[in-house]
């Protein structure tokens, strides 16, 4: 008996515009290493990336219909996701997307892999090294001006250090530079959308009027291109959206806790839970949060830095989705698992076999109890069996006794 991995056919990627080019590109990837044909749908946002994907496997000989791109609209999808040639589905976006996705995929029914971003949470102990605590949280925060599904959205601080650490974190912010992604002297761009930055907008707005306090920026920058300051707030209202939905922006807010165990209820509460860090000096404490956090991947003195990690999948729980991509896990769900049996022994009747009677019942029985009971009992039963007139007639011994290994 052995395992086969069986390529799925045909696979589609939905792949979204923060990362338009490495998503799609790695599963890709992957999908041609299981075997499989991709159509692969960018987003209507990029759709220039897609064609230069595209045009990167001709230039690699990628054989003629292995990869396909293809432009729709977001209303037109579910035509791909519903088509009778697509074996399976990947989907990187919103929630609200993803529903639908699945609610599409459930037609077939066809099986969906789902992920579908983030409120990454950063926990910062009274013990973290703020050496590094700060400056790790405001890039993992800010980089790609906060576009990015696993991007710090929001910092639990300890009461006892959580002034210091305030005042540095809104340094640090204060010294960011904000311009030209092209520019190699700029640390943070533009949003990719006016859609976007309406939607930083009123996350940031909702709160500071629900009695949130702006520490730094706050607004958004008058200047071509769809800005917003990088953004630090604190005392945000439980109830505010810029705790609990995804902003995707270049925004921190902070909450300040008393103990770590009301910062790990609030991160299980969430809705979401793609990946979560821990910042302390403790080894015993991260590797305890570790454990106790409900997320797809926890990282102490780090944030999602496994993403380039080749033996490290990537996913969440909840509603940040569900299956993985990258790593031995992703290659898992590009195929399908198919298990084979052999069996060439000429006349051979299984044991189990027609027809019924008082030693096929006997033969099972000491069956169970040869493989399942105390290691005291199983020499009883195996004696039964040698006895069974059943397992006489129709068990092989000599190969029995040739598989050590299965006896116990």
């Amino acid at each position: 008996m052995y395992e086969r991995y069986d390529s799925l056919g045909v696979v589609a990627l939905m792949t979204p515009w923060n990362y338009p080019f490495a998503i799609p590109l790695v599963q890709l990837a992957t999908a041609l290493a299981a075997g499989n044909v991709v159509v692969l749908k960018p987003s209507p946002v990029t759709p220039l990336v897609g064609q230069k994907i595209g045009e990167l496997c001709r230039r690699a000989d990628v054989p003629a219909n292995v990869v396909h791109v293809v432009h729709l609209r977001d209303e037109d999808a579910p035509a791909l996701v519903e088509h009778s040639s697509v074996a399976k589905v990947f989907f990187t976006g919103s929630v609200e997307t993803g529903r639908r996705v699945m609610a599409s995929a459930a037609k077939g029914p066809k099986p969906v892999v789902l992920e579908l971003g983030g409120k990454d949470p950063a926990i910062v102990a009274a013990d973290a090294d703020l050496d590094r605590a700060v400056p790790g949280i405001v890039w993992y925060a800010m980089a790609n001006s906060g576009q990015t599904c696993a991007a710090v959205e929001c910092v639990y601080v300890h009461r006892a250090i959580a002034e210091l650490f305030t005042q540095r974190l809104v340094a640090e912010v204060r010294r960011l530079r904000v311009g030209d992604p092209l520019d190699p002297a700029t640390d943070v761009g533009p949003l990719a959308t006016e859609e976007q930055r309406r939607r930083v907008e009123a996350h940031v707005e909702e709160a500071v009027a629900m009695g949130a306090r702006v520490l730094v920026g706050g607004h958004r920058l008058e200047r071509p291109g769809y800005f917003y300051a990088p953004t630090a707030l604190t005392d945000v209202p439980p109830s505010a959206r810029l705790l609990h939905e995804e902003t995707f922006g270049p925004v921190i807010p902070v909450v300040v806790v008393d103990t770590l165990e009301e910062a790990v209820d609030l991160i299980n509460r969430s809705p979401l839970g793609l990946t979560a860090s821990v910042w302390t000096t403790n080894s015993a404490l991260g590797r305890d949060l570790a454990v106790r956090l409900r997320v797809g991947a926890v990282h102490v003195n780090d944030h999602a830095c496994h993403w380039a990690e080749p033996r490290a999948a990537w996913g969440g729980v909840r509603q940040s989705g569900f299956g993985r991509v990258l790593g031995p896990h992703g290659l898992l769900e590009m195929v399908a698992v198919k298990i084979v049996s052999e069996e060439y022994r000429g006349g051979a009747l299984d044991p189990w076999w027609y027809p019924y009677s008082p030693h096929v019942i006997s033969l099972l029985a000491n069956t169970a109890r040869a493989l399942y009971a105390p290691l005291c009992r199983r020499p009883w039963a195996l004696f039964s069996l040698l006895l069974n007139r059943r397992a006489r007639r129709r068990v092989n011994w000599l190969e029995y006794l040739r598989h050590p290994r299965t006896w116990w």
